[in-house]
């Protein structure tokens, strides 16, 4: 009888730490000081836990922040000139927009990202960058969620080459992008809008961005080496991500989980996009 394997998971928190403390190191030997200025509309509890987490990732790394706070009854001049002004800042090396706006100024998002300068665009999120990387250059800044992808699959799924990739999900800064990056790896790459199990049993490698709390379940039998958990939801008073840790633990391969997985790593990825704009 053939022994259970119990999948592996990756400690996403430690990969982290250690990019954010080699950025320190890089940053205190040349002397640079990174400056990351962010965009808050409104006072939402869970906006303000993540603009903490990446102030204090700026701190670890020697880097400064300013975090500009508008009411949520922010007009779309108001917003746009604020960032205008960041723009034209020279100590401000990047420019962080915090999504969701609220509903009044979601219509206008792609014409606030589009007002960032892209060379100040450390999240990726502008249309002038997203079209270089459709272009099949990395020239400009990339998504942090597609590149903290990037990095697990470099880690745990190498080589990449001829691997099938199974995507799920439609977002324009982890499907869309990691999509554009595996394809220049070399990667079979397969998206859907929704979860089928199925197609997750027979990918290499997958990363479940869309779907509902602890939706996937039992792939003992599944072909899978990593799963890389994109999912984030509130329940019970914890965070949870789209994989049931408990029904997949039986499985030959590597988990990014959530909570400890994406979030940190999508953190530490801003940071190097930070460096990388202040060095230029």
């Amino acid at each position: 009888m053939k022994e259970e394997s119990i999948i592996q998971l990756i400690n996403g928190k430690g990969m982290a730490e250690q990019i954010q403390a080699a950025l320190y190191e890089e940053n205190k030997n040349s002397g640079l000081i990174p400056g990351l200025a962010m965009i808050t509309v409104g006072d939402d509890p869970a906006t303000a836990s993540y603009i903490r987490l990446k102030e204090r990732a700026v701190e670890s790394i020697g880097g400064t922040v300013r975090t500009v706070n508008l009411p949520r009854q922010a007009t779309r001049e108001s917003l746009l000139q604020e960032i205008d002004q960041l723009n034209a800042d020279p100590e401000v090396h990047g420019i962080l927009l915090q999504l969701p706006l609220p509903e009044h100024l979601a219509a206008d998002q792609d014409t606030f990202l589009a007002r960032i300068h892209p060379e100040k665009d450390v999240d990726g999120f502008s249309p002038y960058n997203r079209g270089l990387l459709l272009g099949s250059t990395l020239e400009g800044f990339v998504s942090c969620a597609a590149l903290a992808c990037m990095e697990v699959c470099s880690r745990y799924a190498a080589p990449l080459a001829g691997k099938k990739a199974l995507l799920v999900g439609d977002s324009f800064d982890v499907i869309q992008a990691l999509a554009l990056l595996l394809i220049q790896a070399g990667c079979l790459v397969h998206i859907e809008a929704d979860y089928h199990e199925e197609s997750l049993r027979q990918a290499d490698l997958a990363v479940i961005e869309k779907g509902t709390p602890r939706m996937v379940k039992g792939l003992a039998d599944s072909q899978l080496t990593l799963l890389i958990d994109a999912g984030f939801h509130w329940v019970d008073n914890r965070s949870v991500g789209n994989v049931d840790l408990e029904s997949t633990a039986v499985m030959d391969g590597y988990l990014l989980p959530v909570p400890g997985g994406m979030g940190p790593l999508l953190i530490a990825k801003l940071m190097e996009n930070l460096c990388k704009a202040a060095r230029q």
